[in-house]
């Protein structure tokens, strides 16, 4: 039993310093008041840049697990995103998400775009990008 803990815990800190979990080693120079931490995920594999789809991602381990987002040119990038709601539509929040169990019969190629603009809906396009009604074919 011993022999087992102690070899999990060998491939455990072999995973942890070899950058297995979100954590590329010996790439990271942190400055001193912010040292480098350990992460569990990427951070780039849970955040987004809506403000610019375009943005590439970087994960930074300096102090906390943060995802830092860059325009082409190296500048940050601004992935706030003002509200795309029309005059008159507040975004609202959904407890679930409108395409989550949502079907389109008519069109069963088409993609569940959520649209959370004055209520909790799914919309649906086609792949040239065509909104459809899913009710009926056209």
């Amino acid at each position: 039993m011993q022999t087992i803990t102690y070899l999990a815990t060998i491939i455990l800190s072999t995973l942890i310093i070899g950058g297995i979990f979100g954590l590329p080693t010996g790439m990271i120079q942190c400055p001193p008041d912010k040292p480098m931490v350990h992460c569990i995920v990427d951070p780039c594999s849970t955040s987004t840049c809506p403000g610019d789809k375009n943005a590439t991602c970087i994960s930074n381990y300096c102090g906390e697990c943060n995802a830092l987002w860059y325009k082409a040119d190296g500048t940050p990038a601004n992935c706030t995103k003002s509200s795309s709601c029309p005059p008159g539509q507040s975004k609202v929040q959904c407890f679930v998400d409108p395409c989550e169990e949502a079907t389109c019969p008519a069109y069963p190629d088409a993609k569940c775009i959520s649209n959370y603009c004055g209520g909790c809906k799914a919309e649906w396009f086609t792949s040239s990008g065509e909104q459809v009604q899913c009710g009926t074919a056209s």
